[in-house]
């Protein structure tokens, strides 16, 4: 498959690798910024002459099958629409999904109306660490889940708290209904740049049936990100970046107990699972999507949006509980990278 690439900074470059590893065919490369596309070219044995200076003109002229776009969150919504309209097949953008709810729809009738699939890089649900642990859930030793808690260090609410709202998601079967955030007054330095703005802070999300979202994400906090899943019967603790699995629950012959006596006897499983990767998931969301089965599509990516606007709004007005819902502001803009 004839694969263009647009954006080429660390996550381009990572995508290069990922389509590489496929066996596709990275014809076109694009990015703004020259030092961007030197380094992928450097990196990557990518030809100088698959380098352009116009995104859609290299649509136009390589008319590829696939597209990845890995710009920063402001051109998502340019560039998917271009690569719709050139006629591309398979388009997979980064996430945030876009910078307001309006372009959102403006990508997905743009796919819509070209046919064209249109996959965002929440690449989680292809993780063991998410797919093991839901199954581990749903068995009756746990009962099924009930709350996610993420302690972890300042990786930034638009940046990587989406991908949380989406995990989230996946694990329960269950949209979010409503959001809350505390950002913290002081902002750390965005580092894509002092034109975006990202918050840090602590948020709690809810669905309808009660399962809650908690995550942890201080601008004072700089190292690990740790998860634990509470079910009706145990817990499962991971830590993510280390690739460590805790899963403890209470022996079947005490689950009839009420949920007071939380100190029953209780079997345990340590393990090693695979840490937190990119190149890997996001080649199983290649997969997935050239299947049209089973992944993060433009519903999915507008569902984590919709999460962080609220989630944004939240903090604006210290911490209400803001619904995800039509009163949601649709046309605003967020600076997210």
């Amino acid at each position: 498959m004839k694969v263009c690439v647009i954006g080429t900074g660390r996550m381009g470059r990572r995508h290069i690798d990922a389509a590489k590893g496929l066996g596709f065919d990275v014809v076109g490369i694009f990015d703004p910024f020259k030092e961007a596309m030197e380094l992928a070219v450097t990196g990557n044995s990518i030809p100088k002459e698959n380098c352009y200076s116009d995104a859609v003109e290299m649509l136009n002229k390589l008319k590829p099958e696939g597209v990845v776009i890995a710009s920063t969150a402001p051109s998502h919504a340019e560039h998917v629409i271009a690569a719709a309209k050139a006629g591309v097949k398979y388009i997979m953008c980064e996430k945030p999904m876009a910078v307001s709810m309006e372009e959102c729809d403006q990508m997905i009738s743009a796919c819509k109306e070209s046919v064209s699939v249109l996959g965002i890089n929440h690449q989680m649900r292809f993780m063991d660490q998410y797919t093991e642990v839901k199954a581990l859930c749903n068995t009756p030793d746990f009962g099924g889940i009930l709350s996610v808690n993420v302690t972890s260090a300042n990786f930034g609410l638009a940046m990587n708290g989406c991908h949380y709202f989406e995990m989230f998601r996946f694990i329960t079967d269950e949209e979010i209904s409503s959001v809350q955030f505390w950002a913290d007054e002081q902002k750390v330095p965005n580092p894509r740049g002092p034109q975006y703005v990202d918050h840090s802070g602590q948020l709690r999300a809810l669905t309808k049936s009660g399962k809650r979202l908690y995550i942890e994400l201080g601008g004072d906090q700089g190292h690990g990100v740790q998860v634990v899943y509470g079910c009706k019967f145990g817990q499962i603790y991971v830590d993510e970046l280390a690739g460590y699995m805790r899963a403890i629950s209470r022996k079947s012959e005490f689950r009839d107990l009420p949920t007071t006596r939380y100190g029953m006897p209780a079997d345990e499983t340590i393990k090693k699972i695979t840490p937190a990767d990119v190149i890997g998931p996001t080649q199983s969301l290649w997969k997935a999507m050239l299947e049209k089965h089973n992944y993060p599509d433009g519903a999915a990516g507008r569902h984590a949006l919709a999460a962080l606007v609220a989630a944004n709004v939240s903090g604006e007005n210290q911490g209400s509980l803001t619904n995800i819902d039509l009163q949601l502001p649709h046309q605003r803009v967020f600076l997210w990278a």
